[in-house]
């Protein structure tokens, strides 16, 4: 049953493929034209034709009216008449020639009645009697298959001349016949031609993408060392190199999500062990001993703060990468809340923070929570990883109406193969053993700090050079002072 249903699902999926569609359509298609053409020039061929030579007919009476009153008229009649094989006569009344009527014809349709023995007068009286100057009389012979066209020249009350068009339809039926079955012989050809042509179009379009679809089933499975090639449609191209994008992409997602909980089960395992070892020590040995036990509290709780601020800045990551943080955007002094930031670290032994701003009233426009964030993790930074005594913070007003902010280093620089890598989380740059403290921090400080930037739609930046220091900043819009900041 199960191997059944398998077919019948495979059966399904193949006529919902790209080249059954694209051999269906092509196939429908053919048979469409061949169906228009069996119509028009086979079924509806003597309709057509006797259209055609209706409109001859008028359009020969037509000329003949306009030659009336020269003396081309003949000619006219002659090459109408020869051209189109018709049966032309005019007739002037006895009231317009002052005498015996005049009658003037030409046949070239080869019939053995004479054109003048087929108008009577009860043609010329129902002329009379017409409102459209215009009337089609058939006419009763073997064919059964001609017509003849009567107008005149003048007004109804006043004629001034008559003309008289026989036609002459030539028997279409065995034409019919002939072109029905060369029709029928040519489209069996068409067909099978169109068969063949559009399984190997089919095939030809259908082949990249399955080629593809291939590939897209080895990323599903987790492999993500697939690269694809194309040379058939710039479309295809484009795909193609946009899946060996994607693939490559992925891949970097997936080893840096490897990398991201590998550095975080590290940097959990290490305080929480230490947690549970200190505590265990408390529990054990100094826990009546007060300078011990506070001294081992003092660990766990530098420990818990580390945890602390490793899990609110993956909290902030998150929030920033997927765009669910809100924003509360003012017209802030930057100059003032840069200065209450640097004065955070005036207590610090080891490194000097020297804040460069040559005014005291620079407003932005920002988030005053996330931009002091985004500047603490700057310094912290230049801090932690420069391995020097002063660190130069800077603001100044850039010129075209914008504002400059650097965080200034002259410790050991970044190599420019690392540098672009920088803003990832935990990406580690080999650094020198020779710094004045232990590195801390949870390796997301510059991945934050890009976040921040890139929500604010800030220009942002670093340049650093081996062995001459690094420099990271931000530059924004200067804005006025409003009456909120007064």
């Amino acid at each position: 049953m199960s191997e059944n249903r398998t077919r019948q699902n495979k059966f399904f999926s193949g006529l919902r493929s790209i080249r059954f569609q694209i051999w269906r359509s092509f196939f429908l298609f053919t048979v469409a034209i061949l169906m228009f053409l069996f119509i028009s020039q086979v079924v509806l061929m003597p309709a057509i034709y006797e259209l055609i030579k209706t409109q001859e007919c008028i359009s020969t009476a037509v000329e003949i009216k306009r030659a009336w009153y020269t003396d081309n008229i003949k000619n006219v009649i002659d090459d109408n008449a020869r051209m189109k094989q018709l049966g032309i006569l005019i007739h002037f009344p006895s009231s317009v020639t002052g005498g015996l009527p005049f009658t003037y014809s030409r046949d070239t349709t080869g019939s053995s009645i004479a054109i003048d023995k087929r108008v009577s007068d009860e043609m010329v009286a129902e002329l009379s009697e017409s409102k459209s100057g215009m009337v089609f009389f058939p006419v009763d012979d073997d064919s059964k298959q001609s017509f003849l066209l009567a107008t005149y020249v003048g007004t109804t009350e006043d004629p001034v001349g008559y003309i008289f068009i026989y036609a002459f339809l030539e028997p279409t039926g065995t034409t019919t016949q002939i072109l029905a079955n060369i029709f029928l012989m040519s489209s069996l050809v068409i067909i099978l031609v169109g068969l063949v042509v559009s399984v190997f179009i089919s095939s030809r379009i259908s082949r990249p993408i399955i080629r593809l679809s291939r590939s897209t089933d080895k990323l599903i499975t987790g492999d993500f060392n697939v690269e694809t090639s194309s040379r058939d449609y710039s479309e295809i191209v484009v795909l193609t190199d946009n899946l060996n994008k994607a693939s490559d992409e992925i891949g970097k997602s997936e080893k840096l999500r490897k990398d991201l909980l590998a550095n975080i089960s590290h940097d959990l395992r290490t305080p929480l062990t230490m947690i549970k070892a200190y505590a265990e020590m408390i529990r054990d040995l100094s826990g009546n001993n007060p300078e011990k036990r506070e001294k081992h509290l003092g660990v766990i709780i530098d420990e818990a703060d580390r945890l602390s601020l490793l899990v609110n800045d993956i909290l902030n990551l998150s929030k920033l990468q997927s765009g669910a943080i809100e924003m509360d955007r003012k017209v802030i002094n930057f100059s003032s809340q840069l200065k209450e930031i640097v004065s955070r670290f005036s207590m610090l032994d080891e490194t000097k923070i020297e804040l460069d701003c040559d005014e005291d009233d620079i407003f932005i426009n920002a988030d005053q929570k996330q931009i002091g964030q985004a500047v603490y993790n700057l310094i912290i930074n230049a801090i932690n990883y420069s391995g020097v005594d002063t660190v130069t913070v800077r603001l100044h007003d850039h010129g075209n109406g914008k504002v400059r902010f650097e965080v200034e280093d002259k410790g050991v620089g970044i190599s420019a193969e690392n540098l672009p890598y920088i803003w990832e989380r935990y990406y580690k740059v080999n650094r020198s053993e020779n710094y004045k403290r232990a590195v801390k921090g949870t390796g997301l400080g510059l991945s934050i700090v890009k976040g921040v930037f890139e929500c604010h739609g800030f220009e942002y930046g670093v340049q650093s050079e081996e062995g001459k220091g690094t420099t990271f900043w931000f530059e924004c819009a200067r804005e006025q002072k409003t009456d909120e900041e007064d």
